[in-house]
Parts: C-alpha cells; sequence; structure tokens
C-alpha cells in the first residue's frame, strides 16, 4: 500500500514537470494562446500558417527564447508595431514551412528619408545588439 502511494506521488510529480519540458517557445506552432504560455505573456498568431507563438507590442532586447523583436512598418507612425519573433541566420534556423528574412535595407533607407515606394515596407530588427540577422516567418 505504501508503495502504491510513493508511487502515485511521484507520478503526481513527474505530471507537474512535464508541462515545463514541453514549454513552447517564440516561434513554435499552437491552437491557442495557452499552447504558448498559461501565464497569459504570450500569444498564438493565427494568421500564420499553423500558427505563430509571439509577444506583441515587445520592448528592444527584452524578447525571450532567442527572439527577436521586430519591428514592422517600421516607416509609418500609425500603423508601426513591435513583435517577438524567432530570431535566424540562415532558413535552417527555422521550423518548416518557415524562412528566414532579413531587413530591406533599401526600403528602411528610403523610410528614413520619408518616403517608401508603393509595395514596399520597412521591417527592422528593434534590437540594438541583436544575435541574429532576420526572423522566421512563413515561406510563401
Amino acid at each position: 500500500m505504501r508503495s502504491l502511494r510513493t508511487i502515485q506521488a511521484f507520478a503526481a510529480a513527474l505530471m507537474l514537470l512535464m508541462p515545463a519540458a514541453c514549454k513552447k517557445v517564440i516561434g513554435d506552432s499552437c491552437t491557442a494562446n495557452t499552447d504558448c504560455s498559461i501565464s497569459n505573456d504570450r500569444i498564438c498568431d493565427l494568421t500564420q500558417t499553423g500558427g505563430y507563438c509571439t509577444v506583441p507590442g515587445c520592448d528592444p532586447g527584452a524578447c525571450p527564447d532567442n527572439g527577436v523583436c521586430v519591428t514592422f512598418d517600421a516607416h509609418s507612425t500609425r500603423l508601426r508595431r513591435r513583435y517577438c519573433m524567432a530570431g535566424c541566420n540562415s532558413d535552417s534556423d527555422c521550423r518548416s514551412d518557415y524562412r528566414c528574412v532579413r531587413p530591406d535595407p533599401v526600403a528602411c533607407v528610403a523610410s528614413d528619408e520619408g518616403a517608401v515606394r508603393p509595395g514596399q515596407t520597412c521591417n527592422r530588427i528593434a534590437d540594438t545588439s541583436p544575435t541574429f540577422t532576420g526572423w522566421c516567418v512563413q515561406a510563401r
């Protein structure tokens, strides 16, 4: 009887540790916000293929899990927004069906000068000293 209780206690402790071992990281697939975090500090972006765990409104240098804080539409004060994205240096750093993209220096220089050509946007890494040169996005 005592050994049964010991086994049950061990099994319960193991089940408590399992979610930590399987924790999703920035850029992982998901189907709901709770897949990314039970602490409500990450969201599941379902507009991305297979879902994408991210943190909206990130501060530069503050993304967890080797993520990079990316400013999208940096050329537009009204549209500008930041998200934590999975950092990468090559396509092989990204999950299946995703690729590594880098900022478009031409679009970003144009935006610094006040003009972006139609169809172009300036998306850039907001981190001041990033470890990665790009971020993972769905391959098209």
